[in-house]
């Protein structure tokens, strides 16, 4: 019996696995012919005329703001990163680092949504098979603004045009009680994402959760760079933050050394660690709760917002926030 060696069986296993995604398009072509080719769209592309109803979320936000609108029927596949609506009993697919193609190809959907930008090769894969590849901002350059947007998209590729338009109406009816709170002294903060190589990681100006701690009445240490980035020790002694607002998932030790002991907020006890990251860090409509508990938990001041319009069996509001 012939022997292979170790690079010759990795190739033959490529050319497999390559030959199992053909043959899945193949099928999928064959109850599917009328969708020749997928598109790839954004909150940007026309999609008149356009309806979904089989998608796959690799998008939590997505997957939230989905099921807010009264379109979570339509989703056929999910992630393992959703937490909302709870006890969701959606097939996960395969998500990170790169999306599984042939478990997306098994649940024959007209759409996938994705927050990662994954390889041209993969999405190529999809469109070729009549896959519609849908791509929402979560990173640099998300704002309130946007997430708004994409509600309204996600609304017109769903056929809930109406409800995306009152989830928006709540969402600024709410940011305008926010920004019509009075705060004598606003604090400045930093949020403590994780630890980086020289420094901690954070989120930077032209973010969503920058404009969160904006319409907070905090004063965000790390504006003073774009995006997520890895601000240095040196920064954040020198900017001397009046409170520390650690993610759910920061070593709350870490808080014990430099930098953080030479700030007045380790000094005067303002370190707050936030309940639930994916409030904070799924950019839809929920975000808005995030706000109502800093203003709480900072200012001790309880804003009222208005009741969330759409009758839910899974309130949106977090149980902390309540």
């Amino acid at each position: 019996m012939k022997e292979f060696s170790s690079s010759t069986l990795r190739k033959i296993a490529v050319l497999i696995i390559i030959a199992g995604v053909i043959v899945a398009g193949v099928a999928y072509l064959a109850i599917n012919s009328s969708h020749s080719t997928g598109r790839v769209l954004n909150v940007n592309s026309n999609v008149s005329g356009m309806h979904m109803t089989r998608i796959v979320s690799l998008d939590p936000a997505a997957t939230a703001t989905l099921y807010a609108l009264g379109a979570f029927k339509y989703l056929v596949g999910g992630n393992c990163f959703d937490t909302y609506p709870p006890n969701e009993s959606l097939p996960n697919v395969t998500d990170y680092p790169t999306m599984s193609v042939q478990q997306i190809v098994n649940l024959s959907p007209d759409a996938v949504i994705s927050f990662t930008n994954y390889s041209q090769s993969q999405v190529n894969q999809l469109t070729s098979i009549g896959i519609n590849y849908i791509f929402l901002s979560s990173g640099t350059g998300t704002s309130m603004s946007l997430i708004e947007n994409q509600t309204t998209f996600l609304g017109m590729l769903t056929g809930t045009v109406q409800n995306a338009t009152l989830i928006n109406t709540w969402m600024n009816e709410s940011l305008d009680a926010f920004s019509s709170v009075s705060v004598s002294n606003e604090y400045t903060m930093f949020y403590a994402l994780y630890p980086g190589s020289h420094g901690t990681w954070t989120a930077g100006n032209n973010t969503f959760m920058n404009q969160i701690f904006s319409y907070s009445h905090l004063i965000n240490i790390a504006d003073i760079q774009s995006g997520f980035y890895e601000i240095s020790n040196e920064v954040i002694v020198s900017s001397n933050p009046q409170y520390l607002v650690l993610d759910q998932y920061f070593n709350d030790s870490l808080i014990n050394s430099q930098p953080y002991i030479n700030t007045t907020a380790y000094k005067t006890g303002h370190i707050l660690n936030i309940f639930d990251d994916n409030i904070f860090q799924e950019p839809n409509f929920r975000a808005i709760f995030a706000i109502e508990w800093l203003m709480e938990k900072i200012y001790n001041t309880t804003v009222q917002i208005p009741p969330f319009p759409i009758a839910l069996q899974y309130n949106p509001e977090p149980v902390q926030v309540q």
